[in-house]
C-alpha cells in the first residue's frame, strides 16, 4: 500500500462524520492492546491555543531529555504533521503500516470515524516507539473526545469561547462543561485565561473531582517585559527572562500553562532543567500561529477561525504596526459554519485592504458570503476565487514596508503554505 492510498483508505472514513462517545475508541485501542497504557501523558483542551500549549510543552520536555510524543490536529499540509515524537513527524512507511494494521485488527462490529482512527494510530506509534510520555492534544470538546481514554498525569483548559456551537452547545457555560470532563480524580489541572462565564463551571468540575485546580493569575502568572519576553513565577519556581520563539501575548499565556503543567510533572518524578526549559521555549515551531513567511513584505501566516482568535491576532497586529511603517493586507477565508461577522469586528479596521477568497474545502465559505458578513466596508476590498490568486492580489497590492497577513482557516493557511513551499496539497481533513 502506498502512502497515498493509505491516507485515501483513512479519509474514506471521514463519511462517519463527528461522533461523541469513547466506546468505539476503546474497543479499537483493546484491539491494538491498549497501546494508551504504555506511556505517561499529559491532556490539552481548550477553544484556543490547545495546540500551541501543547507544541510549547512537547518542546520543553524533548529539550530537557524526554522522548516524547505530541498528537495534535487538524494538520496544515501533511497528516504525518499531527503524530511527532521529538519533533519529528511520523514516517510515511510507519504510517503506512500502521493503517494497514488498525484495518487488520479492528473488529467488525467496530466503525470508527476518522478522528477515532487517528487516535489509534498515534496511540500505538507512541508506544512502539517506546515514547515515555504523550502531549495530547483534544480534538473537540473533551468529555466525549476519542483522546479521553488516556490517563494523564496533569489536564490543562487553556481557556473556552464560542465555536464548534452545533455540538458543543450555544453557550460559553455549556461548552466549559465539555472541555471539563478531561478533569481527573486528584489529577491537578491548569487553566488559562477563562472567561468569568466559564470559570465557576471549571471550579465546581474540579472541586467534583478533587482535582486541585491552577489558575493563571491567581496560581502562577508570566508578566511580560517585552514582546514574546517574560517572567514566570509559580508555586514552586520562578524563572526570569524567559523568551518563546512563538509571537503574541496569547503565546506567552499558552508557555505560562506549559510551565505550570512543568511544575506538577517534576513532581511526578520527571527530571526538566531550567537550561532544558529555556532551550525548549526558545526553539519551538507552531506552523501557521503568527508565522512569519517572508520579509518585504512581512507576511504572516494565523489559522485564528473565531472572535477570541480574531481578537488575538488583532492586539498582535495593532502591536506590529506600532513599530512597523507600511499598510495592513488581510486574506481571509472562513469555513461556511464560523461567526463571520464576529470574526471581522476587530480586524477589518486595521486593514487598509482585504482580500476575500475560500480554501479548497467543499465547506468553506465563498468571498461574496463572506463579503455580506462585513460590518463595514473596509478601504480597499477585492475577491479572490483561490488561494493563489489571493496572494497574487496581495504582493501586487502591497509595498516592501507593508505587512499581508493570511487568516480565518487552518485550511486556508495549510493552502498557501504549500504552495510558497512548493507542497502538494489535499483540502480533506477530519
Amino acid at each position: 500500500m502506498s502512502y497515498q492510498s493509505a491516507l485515501d483508505t483513512l479519509y474514506q472514513l471521514q463519511r462517519f462524520g463527528i461522533k461523541l462517545g469513547l466506546e468505539t475508541t476503546t474497543a479499537l485501542l483493546t484491539s491494538l492492546d491498549d497501546p494508551h497504557q504504555h506511556f505517561k501523558s499529559v491532556q490539552i483542551a481548550g477553544t484556543n491555543g490547545k495546540g500551541s500549549t501543547a507544541a510549547i510543552l512537547a518542546s520543553i520536555l524533548t529539550a530537557t531529555g524526554h522522548r516524547t510524543g505530541l498528537y495534535t490536529s487538524p494538520h496544515l499540509i501533511d497528516f504525518s504533521e499531527r503524530i511527532q515524537v521529538n519533533g519529528h513527524p511520523i514516517p510515511h512507511e510507519r504510517l503506512e503500516a500502521l493503517i494497514d494494521q488498525i484495518n487488520t485488527s479492528c473488529p467488525d462490529s467496530v466503525t470508527p470515524t476518522f478522528f477515532e482512527f487517528a487516535t489509534a494510530i498515534a496511540f500505538r506509534y507512541f508506544a512502539d516507539v517506546k515514547t515515555e510520555i504523550g502531549i495530547v492534544e483534544v480534538g473537540m470538546g473533551g468529555r466525549f473526545d476519542s483522546t479521553n481514554v488516556i490517563q494523564p498525569l496533569v489536564t490543562i483548559i487553556t481557556n473556552v469561547e464560542l465555536d464548534h456551537q452545533k455540538y458543543l452547545g450555544d453557550t460559553i457555560e455549556s461548552i466549559a462543561a465539555e472541555k471539563c470532563g478531561i478533569i481527573r480524580t486528584d489529577v491537578p489541572t491548569v487553566v488559562g485565561n477563562v472567561s468569568p462565564q466559564a470559570l465557576p463551571v471549571i471550579q465546581n468540575a474540579c472541586s467534583e473531582q478533587r482535582s486541585p485546580l491552577v489558575r493563571l493569575g491567581v496560581d502562577f502568572e508570566a508578566p511580560e517585559s517585552s514582546p514574546s519576553r517574560f517572567d514566570f513565577h509559580g508555586p514552586r519556581s520562578s524563572y526570569s527572562d524567559l523568551q518563546c520563539s512563538l509571537m503574541g501575548h496569547h503565546q506567552v499565556e499558552n508557555a505560562a500553562c506549559a510551565l505550570a503543567a512543568v511544575e506538577w510533572l517534576r513532581d511526578t518524578g520527571m527530571t526538566i532543567s531550567e537550561d532544558g526549559l529555556r532551550t525548549g521555549l526558545m526553539s519551538v515551531q507552531w506552523p501557521g500561529r503568527l508565522e512569519c513567511i517572508a520579509k518585504h513584505p512581512t507576511v504572516f501566516l494565523d489559522g485564528a477561525h473565531n472572535p477570541a482568535a480574531a481578537a488575538s491576532l488583532a492586539d498582535f497586529l495593532i502591536e506590529h504596526q506600532s513599530v512597523h511603517s507600511g499598510k495592513v493586507i488581510l486574506v481571509i477565508g472562513m469555513q461556511k459554519d464560523k461567526d463571520m461577522t464576529s470574526f471581522f469586528t476587530p480586524l477589518v479596521p486595521l486593514a487598509h485592504a482585504v482580500i476575500l477568497t475560500r480554501s479548497a474545502h467543499t465547506q468553506s465559505a465563498s468571498a461574496e458570503k463572506l463579503a455580506e458578513q462585513l460590518p463595514g466596508r473596509p478601504m480597499q476590498l477585492a475577491y479572490a476565487a483561490s488561494a493563489e490568486e489571493a496572494m497574487m492580489k496581495a504582493h501586487s497590492a502591497a509595498t516592501r514596508e507593508d505587512t499581508i497577513c493570511v487568516t480565518g482557516s487552518l485550511l486556508l493557511v495549510g493552502e498557501v503554505k504549500a504552495h510558497v513551499e512548493g507542497a502538494s496539497f489535499s483540502p480533506l481533513r477530519g
